[in-house]
């Protein structure tokens, strides 16, 4: 053993510096669409560090499922190849991915099957110290463990279907300006920033109905107590109040969707030790059919759905969880403001254009105020208030 651990050689590998590989990325799911796949070029080993993968345009991309049927993609433009909006994907069906490039190369996917969701039996948190990545360092804080069982009811199936997840947080938060004494009204400003809590492929690992189906207490992500830890544009004084708006997506994975993100979390997780897996091309569902030396990486994935979203309040080192409605975040600035009152323009004051007020005191006309920033007032978005 002495012997091993001293022994050591130099090992220069034959790289070919020449070499390019497409690259898939593409989910469909049961859900609602459009749905996207996005092609793009990996970079050549002399490629200067900063340069961007280049997009592939120009290509013809198709979906076919065992039934014959068969859906043509758009271009959209910078790699992106979007499904018709009236494309939806049936449980129990196969589907896959073609793709003819403009060098006349054609890739092709396997056929995947879309199994049925496997929705989640309980989530819930608990308020502990955990660990959350910094900019140069873990940081030890304060905030909710995300846990979920699965799989109770399940019981005489051949095999378990495995799960992904994607957690996101959207922390809202709101605070009041008031600059000018003059005038009887202040400013509220709401923001928000959303974040992806999951640093890796959060699956549930393959399992044989054999050892028992149920999974119990998986990590589903951490949630940090601070808006420090967000990036919230916020004054020295702190917000009035903030909300945390957890939204989950759980993705119910055929063997080749699983085999791909295991792979990938194998190599994510190697640490410099000895039997640390070796990293290698992490090889996804897609083949050159014209010519097999052709590299092609990435997956085409066939996953059903399961959306789910809680607003979470962490209060005196407990969690408090309420499932709320599944909602896309408003493609609004990150922050905006709006006046105090919910009838946009406060007791006292005459709207005459959007940035602009007179304001009126005690029945006198004292100034008239124009917001120095521009900002237009406008209410609350209506996906804030989660029902």
């Amino acid at each position: 053993m002495v012997t091993f651990i001293r022994c050591s050689e130099i090992y220069t590998p034959n790289i070919d510096a020449t070499t390019e590989a497409l690259i898939v990325e593409g989910i469909i799911t049961d859900g609602v669409g459009p749905f996207s796949i996005k092609l793009s070029k990996s970079l050549l080993f002399t490629s200067d560090s900063l340069s961007n993968s280049s997009y592939v345009i120009g290509a013809k991309l198709t979906v076919k499922d065992n039934e014959n049927n068969t859906f043509v993609l758009n271009d959209a433009g910078k790699g992106n190849y979007i499904l018709p909006l009236s494309f939806k994907a049936k449980v129990g069906r196969s589907y896959k991915l073609h793709i003819e490039t403009k060098d006349g190369n054609i890739y092709e996917s396997n056929f995947e099957k879309l199994l049925p969701s496997q929705p989640y039996d309980s989530i819930r948190g608990f308020y502990i110290t955990d660990k959350y990545p910094g900019e140069s360092k873990f940081i030890i804080t304060n905030g909710a463990d995300m846990r979920v069982d699965l799989f109770k009811s399940i019981s005489n199936l051949d095999s378990i279907p495995s799960c992904r997840f994607n957690s996101n947080i959207t922390v809202q938060y709101d605070y009041y300006i008031h600059n000018d004494t003059t005038v009887n009204y202040y400013w509220y400003v709401y923001g928000w920033r959303s974040v992806d809590l999951n640093l890796d492929e959060n699956i549930i690992e393959g399992k044989s109905s054999k050892t028992g189906a149920f999974v119990q207490n998986h990590s589903l992500c951490f949630i940090p107590h601070g808006m420090s830890f967000y990036g919230c544009d916020i004054p020295p004084q702190g917000p009035i109040s903030s909300d945390y708006y957890l939204r989950v997506n759980q993705y119910t994975m055929n063997g080749d969707s699983y085999r791909f993100y295991k792979g990938a979390n194998k190599q994510l997780a190697a640490n410099s030790k000895i039997f640390d897996p070796i990293a290698s091309q992490l090889c996804g569902n897609m083949k050159c059919i014209n010519n097999t030396s052709k590299i092609v990486l990435g997956l085409f994935e066939v996953s059903s759905i399961t959306q789910t979203a809680f607003l979470i309040c962490l209060l005196d080192n407990k969690v408090a969880m309420h499932k709320v409605p599944y909602l896309e975040i408003a493609t609004l600035p990150v922050y905006f403001k709006s006046l105090i009152d919910n009838s946009i323009v406060p007791s006292g004051v005459t709207q005459t254009n959007p940035i602009q007020y007179k304001v009126w005191i005690d029945g006198l006309y004292k100034k008239e105020y124009k917001d120095p920033i521009n900002y237009i007032p406008i209410p609350k978005p209506a996906w804030w208030y989660h029902n």
